[in-house]
């Protein structure tokens, strides 16, 4: 499988791929449940959009009650083998393919998934927002032609499908067809008026087409539809700016980095029009941290399609946790390091970090047993006896922070670090001993 890497549109606009792999998921929640030296780890990552429009329940029974919680749970191998198990009883369940794909995509088994896709709309050709998961699947495996061929099914099928409307304006998009793209997009705002990131699509496409006066309709709507969204006031600054407004821009783009200060894009174009206002130093400062969010993205977006092509390389997911933890972003982080080790159950390094997102969240106990469970996966992990004294120091365990620690320094006997948490251990423990 080949994934091209497509460049980054700066500053207005996000490649399509970028968009797919970042926002055509919903936000996800891991949880983390650590018991004793073992870890149970529970990562619920929010599923794609259901099946139908008015779904189609598969058959009730507690097996494949059993698989969606395991689905719900980020327990994929097992969720993909109880649908597995129950197709071979009911084959021609439409529903359990698609449930079967949702646990595939989940696993990042993408060749997989769109088989199962497929299946399922064979046996139901109107399963439109399956067809639109599908598509765009196989807009993230670079097969833009037979993506396409689906979408235009899809809205042929349900006309009203505002979903395929608006992936199909980002097919003709990435394509620069934005003729093609604004038409697309405004039949899904005409279908749903609160689609507010379709509103935010045709912003971008009548952009690119230079209609400034409907951009900014667009973007306003978007940002009527949704307030949250620091993508949207982005967009309406920039029009502004290339109206000229600056200082309506300014106001703008200010909002958009309050509600999200990791907004690469906001930095770029407030730094800009922060400099046509004569700002020079506040705008200099802005294109500095434009430049270091956007080569982080950039490597972020690298190892996410690489993960595509090798999706079980474990170092994938651990490298971007630690991307993401240097953003701050530490949910986003914590799901990447379970993800590594749910592909290397012995990766010492990805438990570790787990354990430290926990000790920082005050979970001393969860914390305790990540680090122990770094020291099985490799007892020469001298960091982590490091970070497992300290949680014991924290619980008032000073003994068993001194064994800890010298534990440490037989490994390593110059660690200056060691050394020195070693011997204020003792001198704390020598003291309430007296």
């Amino acid at each position: 499988m080949h994934c091209r890497h497509l460049p980054i549109r700066r500053p207005t606009q996000a490649p399509l791929r970028r968009d797919v792999l970042r926002r055509g998921l919903e936000g996800s929640l891991v949880h983390l449940c650590v018991r004793g030296l073992g870890v149970v780890i529970l990562m619920s990552l929010a599923m794609m959009v259901g099946c139908t429009d008015q779904p189609v329940a598969p058959p009730v029974n507690s097996q494949i009650a059993r698989g969606e919680q395991l689905l719900d749970a980020s327990r994929y191998p097992e969720a993909i083998a109880v649908f597995q198990s129950e197709l071979k009883k009911t084959p021609t369940s439409a529903p359990l393919y698609a449930l079967l794909a949702r646990a595939f995509n989940a696993n990042e088994q993408l060749q997989d998934a769109v088989g199962a896709y497929e299946r399922c709309l064979e046996l139901d050709p109107d399963d439109g927002d399956s067809r639109v998961q599908l598509a765009i699947l196989l807009t993230r495996l670079d097969q833009l032609p037979k993506a396409e061929q689906h979408l235009r099914e899809a809205v042929q099928r349900q006309p009203r499908l505002a979903a395929a409307h608006r992936i199909l304006g980002r097919i003709h998009y990435r394509e620069a067809r934005y003729d093609q793209a604004a038409e697309a997009y405004q039949v899904a705002v005409d279908v749903d008026p609160q689609f507010a990131i379709a509103w935010s699509d045709l912003g971008q496409a009548e952009t690119r087409r230079g209609n400034l006066e409907a951009a900014e309709g667009a973007y306003r709507q978007a940002i009527g539809a949704d307030t949250t969204d620091a993508a949207y006031r982005d967009g309406l600054g920039f029009v502004l700016f290339k109206r000229r407004e600056y200082t309506a821009a300014a106001e703008q783009l200010e909002h958009a980095l309050r509600m999200d200060p990791l907004h690469a894009r906001s930095h770029f174009n407030l730094g800009n029009t922060y400099l046509r206002l004569g700002r020079r130093q506040e705008g200099q400062r802005l294109l500095e941290r434009f430049r270091e969010l956007d080569d982080q993205e950039r490597r972020i977006y690298g190892l996410e399609v690489t993960i595509l092509q090798d999706p079980e390389r474990a170092t994938l997911y651990h490298d971007l946790a630690v991307i993401h933890t240097k953003r701050g972003e530490t949910e986003k982080a914590r799901r990447r390091y379970i993800q590594a080790v749910l592909r290397d159950s012995n990766y010492a390094a990805a438990y570790h970090n787990l354990g430290t997102i926990q000790l920082r969240r005050g979970q001393l106990r969860e914390a305790m047993g990540l680090y122990r469970r770094a020291l099985r996966a490799d007892s020469t992990y001298v960091l982590a006896y490091r970070s497992l004294g300290n949680v014991y120091m924290r619980m008032r365990q000073v003994s068993a922070a001194v064994n800890t620690f010298e534990a440490g320094l037989r490994l390593e006997p110059d660690n200056e670090d060691l050394l020195n948490r070693a011997r204020i251990a003792r001198e704390i423990l020598a003291e309430s001993t007296q």
